[in-house]
């Protein structure tokens, strides 16, 4: 091997581990996501939510307030971003196409959430409104039902975001499935866990009414992906271990 592929495997032994670690913040992020919506009590059906109702979240739990508007989706799909990365070098020989499609996917789908979502637009509004006098207020109110009306998280304004990142998932959990460089147990956990939530965001997005049952439907899936990043994690760090 000469000095040239020596000196590139090692860049991307690093960034396995760089992508290791990302992993395993998605993970932390997800548990955290867990904990404040159990804390903080989980709004239910974003775009029915007032508008006063959201300021008055921001003003009492302001990070249960952020979570529901999707800064922990926003945290989980930027720290996916170096991991997909890492997962389509390792299968750019064996299955460049189907591996490179689901790399581009991802991140399409993370830059129209990222770009569709109000969250904090909606926190500086929130902090505006806590300021305004009574003449001012109708007028924030205006902009705020204009936020939520655009990208509140979990609405048909942040699906495609939502529907891109997902099929990129059971895109790229399926090529684990054939590669044989990562068990067969990540792949099944995230193929299973990426098609269970893609459910979940459809229902969640154009049948509000069901968002309880959505719910339900995401637990198991949500379950499946942590394991699935744990996994992702772990053998990430033994690719980047190899040979050093």
């Amino acid at each position: 091997m000469n000095k040239s592929k020596m000196e590139t495997d090692a860049r991307w032994k690093a960034f396995y581990r760089l992508a290791g670690v990302t992993a395993l913040l998605i993970v932390l992020v997800g548990l955290t996501d867990t904990v404040t919506s159990m804390l903080g009590g989980a709004v239910h059906e974003n775009s029915s939510v007032g508008i006063t109702d959201w300021f008055a979240l921001f003003a009492t739990h302001p990070l249960n307030a952020l979570g529901n508007l999707g800064l922990f989706n926003i945290l989980t799909l930027s720290f996916g971003i170096p991991l997909y990365l890492a997962l389509f070098n390792l299968h750019r020989q064996d299955n460049p196409s189907f591996a490179g499609l689901a790399a581009v996917l991802f991140v399409m789908g993370t830059t129209i959430y990222i770009a569709s979502n109000t969250v904090f637009s909606m926190l500086a509004l929130s902090s505006q409104y806590a300021l305004a006098t009574e003449a001012q207020k109708p007028l924030i109110e205006a902009a705020g039902r204009a936020l939520i009306a655009q990208g509140a998280d979990l609405t048909p304004g942040t699906f495609m975001g939502f529907l891109f990142s997902q099929i990129a998932g059971l895109m790229m959990a399926l090529v684990l499935l054939r590669g044989g460089i990562f068990s067969k147990v990540t792949g099944w956990l995230g193929a299973i866990g990426f098609a269970v939530m893609l459910v979940f965001f459809s229902v969640a997005a154009f049948i509000p009414t069901q968002f309880n049952t959505a719910i339900m439907i995401s637990a198991p899936g949500g379950l499946l992906l942590l394991a699935y990043n744990i996994l992702l994690a772990r053998r990430l760090f033994q690719l980047a271990s190899q040979g050093a």
